[in-house]
C-alpha cells in the first residue's frame, strides 16, 4: 500500500515579505522607539521639575518668647532683659522700690511662660498640618504624573498606528519606480529587446538603476543582433562551398560519357571547395575558442612568435620587413600565434602591387606591443569598427562589403579573431588608417608581473 503524504497547513494568511512591508515595519519601529524615548525623557524632566518645585511646607520655630522690654531701673544691669525661662531674678537693690521691681519681674516671667506654651502648641499644630499638606501634595503629583504617562502612551499608540499607515503609503510611493521597472521588464524578451524601461522621475538611485538596465538591454540587443548576423553569415558561407560541391557532382553525373580527365577536374574542384569549407570551419572554431577566454597562461615572446610567423607566411611578392625587439608577455601561445598570423596574412592579402609590410615588436609605454603596417586601400575612420565584425572585408575600392565566394579575398574573419584574442588576453587593439592608404594596427599586451 502506497503511503500518501499530506502537505502542511497553508500559510496564505501571512503577508508576503515584500520590500514595502519591511520598510513599513522599519518606519513604524523607528517611530515607536523614538516616541518611547521622547516620552521617557519628557516624563523624567516633568518628574524632576515637579519634585524640585514642590518644596515641603516648613514653619519656623522659636524656642522662647520675645520677652518684655523694661525701662532701665536703678539696680539693674544696663541693656539686660530678664530671660524668658528664668525662675529666679537677681536684682541689685540700690533703691527704695526694690520690692516693686521684684513683683514686676515675676509677672514678666509668668507672661513669658504662658506665651512660650502657646507658641509651642501652635507650632505642634502647624507641624501636623505641614505633614498632611506634604502627603496631599505628593499624592497630587503622583496622580498628575500617572495621568501624563497614560495620556502620552495613548497618544504614542495612536501615532504609531498612524505612522504605520503613512509608512505603508510612503513606501509604496517610493517603490513605485521598482514596480514600473518590474512590470516593463517582464514584457521584454529576445523578440523585443529594442524596448526600454524609460523610467521617469528625479535623478536618484532608482533612476540610475533604470538607466543601467536600459544600457544592459542595449548591449544585449547588440549581442543578439550580432549573433543573428553571425549565424546568418556563417550559414551562408558554409552553404556556398556545399552548393558548389553539389553542382560539380551533379554536372559530372549528368555526363553520360565522362572522361577520366573531366572526373579528375571535378574531384579537384570539389577538393578545393572542401578545403575552403574546412578553413572556414576552423576559423569559426578559433573565433569561438577565443571568445570563450583563456584556460591557462604561459610566457610568450612576441619577437620569437612574429619571426616564426613571417618565415612561414607566403609573401606573394610582397616585401615583409621586420624590426623585432624583446617583448615578453603572458597568454595562450597558440592564440597569440594565431593573432600574429592573422595580422601578417591580412597585411599581405590587402596590399598593393609590389607593396610592403612592416612588423615591429617592442615595449611601448611599459606594455609589450606588436605593430603591423601595410599600404592598401584608403580606409575611413568610421569604417574601422566594421572591420572587426565577422564576415566584413575591404573591397578594391576601400568599401566594407561581405565576403564573396572568391577564396583569394579571405574569409572575413581575420580581424574578428584578432579582436576576440585581444579581449581574452586583456590587451588593447589600436587600428589607425594611413593617409596614403592602408592600416597601422598595434596590439598592446599586459606587461609581465
Amino acid at each position: 500500500m502506497r503511503a500518501i503524504a499530506f502537505s502542511g497547513p497553508s500559510r496564505r494568511w501571512l503577508p508576503r515579505r515584500s520590500v514595502r512591508l519591511r520598510l513599513t515595519v522599519l518606519y513604524g519601529t523607528l517611530f515607536l522607539v523614538a516616541g518611547a524615548a521622547l516620552l521617557a525623557i519628557t516624563y523624567g524632566l516633568v518628574a524632576s521639575g515637579t519634585a524640585s518645585g514642590d518644596k515641603p511646607f516648613v514653619v519656623s520655630k522659636k524656642t522662647s518668647g520675645p520677652g518684655i522690654a523694661l525701662p532701665e531701673v536703678p539696680g539693674t544691669v544696663a541693656g539686660t532683659a530678664a530671660p524668658s525661662n528664668a525662675a529666679t531674678i537677681v536684682v541689685e537693690q540700690k533703691s527704695a522700690g526694690s520690692n516693686r521691681q521684684i513683683q514686676v519681674r515675676a509677672y514678666e516671667g509668668q507672661v513669658n511662660a504662658t506665651f512660650n506654651r502657646l507658641v509651642a502648641n501652635h507650632a505642634a499644630e502647624l507641624a501636623s498640618l505641614q505633614r498632611q499638606a506634604n502627603v496631599k501634595i505628593a499624592a497630587i503629583r503622583d496622580s498628575q504624573l500617572g495621568t501624563l504617562l497614560t495620556r502620552s502612551g495613548l497618544a504614542l499608540a495612536i501615532m504609531a498606528l498612524a505612522s504605520i499607515g503613512l509608512g505603508w503609503l510612503m513606501a509604496g510611493r517610493a517603490l513605485r519606480p521598482v514596480r514600473t521597472m518590474s512590470s516593463r521588464a517582464r514584457g521584454i524578451s529576445e523578440r523585443n529587446l529594442h524596448e526600454r524601461l524609460a523610467l521617469d522621475g528625479p535623478d536618484d538611485e532608482l533612476k540610475e538603476l533604470g538607466d543601467t538596465f536600459d544600457g544592459l538591454l542595449g548591449r544585449l540587443e547588440a549581442a543578439f543582433e550580432s549573433q543573428r548576423r553571425f549565424v546568418a553569415n556563417a550559414s551562408h558561407e558554409l552553404r556556398t562551398p556545399i552548393t558548389l560541391e553539389r553542382a560539380l557532382v551533379e554536372v559530372a553525373l549528368s555526363d553520360p560519357n565522362p572522361s577520366v580527365e573531366s572526373l579528375r577536374d571535378t574531384c579537384r574542384r570539389v577538393l578545393t571547395a572542401s578545403e575552403q569549407q574546412e578553413r572556414l570551419i576552423e576559423a569559426l572554431l578559433t573565433l569561438a575558442r577565443s571568445q570563450r577566454g583563456l584556460e591557462s597562461r604561459a610566457q610568450v615572446d612576441l619577437r620569437e612568435v612574429t619571426a616564426e610567423v613571417v618565415r612561414a607566411t607566403p609573401s606573394n611578392g610582397i616585401k615583409v620587413q621586420t624590426e623585432l625587439e624583446d617583448a615578453s608577455t603572458t597568454g595562450d601561445p597558440a592564440m597569440v600565434e594565431r593573432l600574429v598570423a592573422n595580422l601578417i596574412q591580412n597585411a599581405v592579402r590587402y596590399n598593393v602591387a609590389d607593396g610592403w609590410v612592416t612588423a615591429w615588436t617592442g615595449v611601448r609605454d611599459g606594455a609589450p606591443t606588436l605593430e603591423v603596417t601595410n599600404p592598401g586601400p584608403v580606409v575611413k575612420s568610421e569604417q574601422l569598427d566594421e572591420l572587426v565584425k565577422p564576415f566584413s572585408r575591404l573591397d578594391g575600392n576601400g568599401s566594407i562589403a561581405a565576403r564573396n565566394a572568391d577564396a583569394a579575398q579571405g574569409l572575413g574573419l581575420g580581424l574578428s579573431i584578432v579582436q576576440a584574442i585581444v579581449d581574452a588576453h586583456g590587451a588593447s587593439l589600436t587600428t589607425a588608417p594611413r593617409a596614403e592608404g592602408g592600416l597601422k594596427i598595434a596590439v598592446s599586451f599586459p606587461a609581465l608581473e
